[in-house]
């Protein structure tokens, strides 16, 4: 089978591990892998973190594999695992986040890190630190439908077999997704524009 991967489908490769030839799942995380790692990175922004987690989706697609139906949709069924996993990470910073800030004295590190590779310029670097920034802020719903649309080009149909929502309702949270980041990204800009002027006077 490693001779001739592309002509396999996910189907026909699951169904190989199933019967024992548990050694072809690694065909899987080679090819859904950087996929996997680039939406968890973007919906929390942790390298390390998306690392860990991304380890944990394919040990829990590997758990599930019997759950899976045949139905030519692999991806959908991997991504909405990856999603899960995801919010509950983020679910649990949260907490540990708000008990933090009520009842210690110092919180260690920050929630959402971030490591910048290169950018072209200071502007640059604030442009995108900015715009993680917003991403942070927009709802979780909203932020999955954009991630995935957006970034990972997915088709309406395959978002919506990964969240279960409909077509309509994936549209309707990309737009207000789109609206709320330029909504916080024009009262950014305009507030450091803002303070800029007061510090020349």
């Amino acid at each position: 089978m490693k001779a001739n991967n592309l002509m396999f489908s996910d189907d026909e490769i699951i169904k190989s591990v199933k019967k024992g030839k548990t050694q072809n799942f690694e065909i899987i995380i080679n090819k859904y892998n950087k996929k996997i790692l680039n939406f968890i990175n973007r919906m929390i922004f942790d390298h390390d973190e998306s690392q860990n987690i991304s380890q944990d989706v394919f040990l829990k697609v590997y758990e599930n594999l019997n759950r899976y139906k045949m139905e030519g949709n692999f991806q959908a069924f991997i991504f909405k695992i990856a999603k899960n996993l995801t919010l509950n990470y983020i679910k649990k910073k949260k907490r540990v986040l708000f008990f933090s800030e009520h009842f210690s004295d110092s919180i260690e590190g920050k929630y959402f890190q971030y490591e910048a590779t290169q950018y072209k310029s200071i502007e640059d670097k604030v442009k995108e630190e900015l715009l993680i920034s917003s991403i942070m802020e927009l709802k979780e719903n909203q932020k999955i439908a954009l991630i995935l649309k957006v970034y990972l080009d997915f088709s309406y149909k395959n978002i919506s077999k990964i969240t279960g929502w409909s077509i309509p309702k994936i549209e309707t949270l990309i737009s207000r997704a789109k609206k709320a980041l330029k909504s916080k990204i024009f009262l950014q800009e305009n507030k450091d524009k803002n303070v800029y002027k007061v510090r020349e006077k």
